[in-house]
């Protein structure tokens, strides 16, 4: 691999993903921090394989949300294929939590997000396949942004999720229908944020019995008491075994969040209850205005009605 691909300078080798080399580079045009992955020569070697991954990043470049780590560019260097992503700074949910349940209210936010995200994406009609804590990272403002969207089918991850494809029945973030190797469809994408947010409400993954020396559950309040039911009920039903009782939009599950994290506010006293009565304080000397000014309308009236007498 080069130092320089066009207008990118290389700046270090962070890692090895399922398209291939990663690298932390400077857009020196932009003048920017990016991400830039290595397409390995498996996925951009044969014609056929190409037209099909160039037509995944097309469509992933059209997704565009702060929630979602953009794909700027698909870039050529001679015949070799690399992709320029944003660089998100910071760590990954899986790093974040550490296995510790966090903070109820800000586990809805990360949920909200994610959602949000989702949404985006379906709505381009692209299913991620793989939502996973280690696909999703908290940059420095405490914002998450889902990483390989739309291209989570070419990685080690998304190619495991395929149908007919041998799966790990106790991957607690697949779908029922991914791990029995059926089709999967936005509503999968929907489980597995639910898995998420069991995770981040309980300290670990949610089970469905298969993992040795661990009851069935999909309720977060039975292992943290501290879930409200409202949110108990949320993740349950996202975490629906069959795809017809699960959310059927990311739209959805998003509205139903928002709703817990205001009643979790009014409770908390973080937020009063909206009001059409100004509370807003009078100016400095001005506080007994309103006696005056309804005297004074009182006596013109009097006036007025004596006049006219």
């Amino acid at each position: 691999m080069p130092e320089q691909l066009g207008h990118y300078n290389l700046l270090e080798r962070v890692g090895v993903g399922g398209l291939g080399e990663v690298f932390r580079a400077r857009d020196t045009v932009k003048g920017r921090t990016v991400l830039v992955k290595h397409v390995a020569d498996r996925l951009g070697g044969d014609p056929l394989t190409r037209s099909r991954f160039l037509r995944d990043t097309r469509a992933a470049v059209a997704i565009s949300h702060p929630n979602v780590a953009t794909l700027f560019e698909v870039g050529e260097h001679g015949d070799q294929l690399f992709l320029v992503f944003e660089f998100v700074a910071g760590e990954t949910l899986d790093q974040l939590h550490r296995k510790q349940a966090l903070d109820v209210r800000r586990a809805i936010d990360l949920g909200i997000q994610l959602a949000e995200a989702l949404g985006a994406a379906h709505t381009q009609g692209v299913w991620h396949l793989d939502v996973r804590p280690a696909n999703v990272r908290v940059n420095l403002r405490g914002h998450a942004k889902l990483l390989n969207t739309g291209l989570s089918a070419w990685t080690t991850g998304g190619r495991a999720g395929r149908a007919g494809s041998s799966q790990d029945p106790t991957d607690p973030y697949r779908s029922p229908e991914q791990r029995r190797g059926q089709p999967a469809d936005h509503r999968s994408d929907l489980f597995s944020l639910g898995a998420i947010l069991f995770e981040l409400l309980a300290g670990r993954p949610p089970s469905d019995g298969a993992s040795p020396g661990r009851a069935a559950t999909t309720r977060p309040r039975e292992v943290n008491t501290e879930v409200p039911v409202e949110l108990d009920a949320i993740v349950a039903r996202a975490l629906a075994d069959r795809v017809e009782d699960r959310y059927q939009s990311a739209v959805s599950l998003a509205a139903e969040l928002r709703s817990v994290a205001a009643i979790l506010d009014i409770r908390c006293g973080h937020r009063e209850p909206p009001s059409f009565v100004s509370t807003t304080p009078d100016p400095p000397g001005q506080s007994s205005r309103w006696p005056i000014l309804l005297a004074g309308t009182l006596a013109m009236a009097i006036l007025l009605w004596l006049w006219l007498g």
